[in-house]
C-alpha cells in the first residue's frame, strides 16, 4: 500500500494549518518591522525657523533692492532677523552677509557681521552695514576695506 494514503488526514490537516500559521506570522512580523523602520527613518524635523527662504524688496525712489536669505525669524513687529547667505541685490550692486536685521516698515536693514559690497568697479569688505533712507544710503561699519578697479 502507498505510504501517503496510509497517513491520517487529520495529521496532514493539522501540520498544514500549523505551517500556514507560522508562515503567516513570519510575514506579518516582517511587514510590521519594515513599516516601523520606515516610520523611524521618516521623522519630521521641527525647525526653529519662522520663514524659510524669505524674499523682500526695499523700494527706493531710484531703484529696487531685493533681499533674499535662507532663513528668517521674527524678532519684533516689522523686524525680521535674516540668517545664512543674506543677499541684497539691485541693478547697481549686491551685498552679502550672514545675519541681518531687516525692518519691513521703515525699509531699513543693518548687520554687525562681515559684509561684502560689490558693484561694477568697487568692492567693500566691512564688519557690518546699515541701509537706511529707503535704501538710498548705506553706511559700512567697523574696519572696512575698499577696492577700486580701473578699466
Amino acid at each position: 500500500m502507498n505510504f501517503l494514503l496510509s497517513i491520517n488526514r487529520k495529521y496532514i490537516l493539522i501540520i498544514s494549518l500549523v505551517l500556514f500559521i507560522f508562515i503567516f506570522i513570519f510575514f506579518v512580523f516582517k511587514l510590521y518591522f519594515s513599516l516601523d523602520n520606515k516610520i523611524i527613518n521618516n521623522n519630521i524635523k521641527v525647525s526653529n525657523v519662522d520663514i524659510t527662504e524669505p524674499r523682500f524688496a526695499i523700494n527706493s525712489l531710484t531703484q529696487k533692492i531685493y533681499v533674499t536669505a535662507e532663513e528668517g525669524n521674527f524678532v519684533e513687529d516689522g523686524k525680521i532677523l535674516l540668517k545664512k547667505n543674506v543677499m541684497f541685490t539691485s541693478n547697481n550692486f549686491s551685498i552679502e552677509s550672514d545675519n541681518v536685521t531687516f525692518n519691513r516698515e521703515e525699509q531699513t536693514a543693518q548687520s554687525k557681521d562681515k559684509s561684502i559690497f560689490k558693484s561694477k568697479n568697487t568692492t567693500i569688505s566691512s564688519e557690518g552695514f546699515n541701509i537706511y533712507d529707503n535704501g538710498n544710503k548705506i553706511n559700512f561699519n567697523g574696519n572696512a576695506k575698499l577696492i577700486l578697479k580701473w578699466n
